[in-house]
């Protein structure tokens, strides 16, 4: 399996599972961690699609994995304005 392929599905499973920790909001650390780790391969995939232009019609998985991990930062966000 190539590096686009991997870092797009790593992507997804992580943003996937820190929206399933935020259900619980006292694992917010964790679901923060698992949000940075799929950010960071959602950034790599998109990077690669871009440079290689691999991904000629749609979009790039990672746009999805990007999406999902950033529901912790914007839940974050809401409690800190509620406070």
């Amino acid at each position: 399996m190539n590096l686009f392929k991997l870092s797009g599905l790593v992507s997804l499973l992580f943003g996937t599972l820190s929206c399933f920790i935020l259900l619980k909001p006292q694992f917010l650390i964790f679901s923060l961690l698992a949000a940075i780790i799929g950010f960071t391969f959602s950034t790599i995939n998109v990077y690669l699609n871009t440079k290689f232009e691999i991904t000629k019609n749609g979009f790039s998985i990672g746009y999805i994995g990007m999406i999902l991990a950033s529901f912790p930062v914007i839940f974050l966000m809401v409690l800190i304005v509620r406070g």
